[in-house]
């Protein structure tokens, strides 16, 4: 057999073996194949031997559907804190802030750079 009809031939059984359900040892006895000699072609032709997983068509899928309760999104606590860097000043802000007065500050350590 020539060389690239052997190829040919090895990777048509490689693929075979791949889609039975049989375990490599058991499709190669019921193919009166030696495992020695499939691993050898596996290997030398450089062929995953791995399994593709099996999934459900997805017309055999149903839906599935779950109830989703909403929950009010948590508040920030008195001890949040956000840091506005302006330069080498930082000044925390939390929560219940005067915006007006913040606005002023950063005018002016703005306006001081």
């Amino acid at each position: 057999m020539e060389t690239i009809n052997q190829e040919a031939y090895w990777r048509e059984k490689i693929a075979e073996s791949r889609t039975s359900p049989l375990t490599m040892r058991d499709w190669c006895a019921a193919q009166d194949i030696t495992l020695g000699r499939m691993k050898y072609w596996i290997r030398k032709l450089g062929v995953s031997t791995r399994r593709k997983r099996v999934t459900a068509a997805p017309e055999t899928m149903s839906p599935t559907w779950v109830t989703l309760q909403p929950t009010e999104p948590p508040q920030p606590s008195n001890d949040t804190v956000l840091v506005v860097r302006i330069g080498a000043v930082a000044v925390d802000v939390r929560p219940g802030f005067d915006a007006a007065l913040l606005a002023q500050v950063v005018r002016a350590l703005e306006a001081s750079d």
